[in-house]
């Protein structure tokens, strides 16, 4: 049983919740993001209603799924430790490709902004993905690679973005499997995002996007 959850419903109601998932997160992804006014309003609504639904299938808490305040000093420690090349190699690689960009005047305001979007990505990566396919496949380590695959996937087809989620999806899922604490993962999340964005080249970010985004961007850049 994973760690926190009361009662585990059956193979098939998991199942169900993964693909549930994935489905509405793909389908946003490449098919209708930014197709109506309140697109985003309405993925992130379902999104977090699919979490909470399984949350509260199991009796599952706040605390239980990491959003608590008790361990964020171990937590950040340990993030510190194996996230921080996350920082310290784009920082050193943007300085010998001569990318670094300063932050602008309004970097609080987009630190922030990255903060609460990665602790949004990292609630579907870690109470979501990793609690869930734990259930399914019954080993930490499976459920590690599984569910930073699908991170990974999520980012496709920009291949930067994938390799780095692939990896540090993984990090992050071992980071919560010993001390679950979300917050801290999604500062980690936020602040390594901020730092990419600043020091690697747009080029070999594709400008951060993902899907159809991704695809067009690259267009724009490289030409057809």
């Amino acid at each position: 049983m994973i760690d926190g959850a009361r009662a585990v419903p059956s193979r098939r109601v998991v199942v169900v919740e993964l693909l549930a998932m994935t489905a509405w997160v793909l389908s946003y992804i490449w098919l209708w993001d930014g197709a109506f006014p309140g697109h985003f309003a309405l993925c992130a609504a379902l999104y977090f209603t699919i979490g909470y639904a399984a949350h509260r299938r199991r009796g599952e808490t706040p605390h239980d799924i990491g959003l608590r305040l008790d361990n964020w000093r171990p937590a950040a420690r340990e993030a510190v430790l194996a996230l921080g090349p996350y920082l310290v190699i784009p920082l050193v690689v943007g300085f010998f490709a001569d990318s670094l960009r300063g932050p602008t005047a309004g970097w609080p305001l987009a630190v922030t902004a990255r903060i609460l979007w990665g602790t949004a990505q990292q609630y579907g990566l870690v109470c979501f993905y990793y609690r869930r396919l734990g259930e399914l496949l019954g080993s930490s380590r499976a459920a590690i690679a599984a569910a930073a695959m699908l991170f990974a996937l999520f980012h496709l087809p920009n291949p930067a973005l994938t390799l780095i989620t692939l990896s540090a999806g993984a990090i992050c899922c071992w980071l919560y499997r010993r001390t679950p604490n979300l917050i801290v993962l999604g500062v980690a999340h936020g602040v390594i995002s901020f730092v990419l964005g600043r020091s690697l080249p747009d080029a070999w970010l594709i400008g951060m996007r993902v899907g159809p985004g991704c695809i067009r961007y690259a267009t724009e850049l490289f030409g057809s």
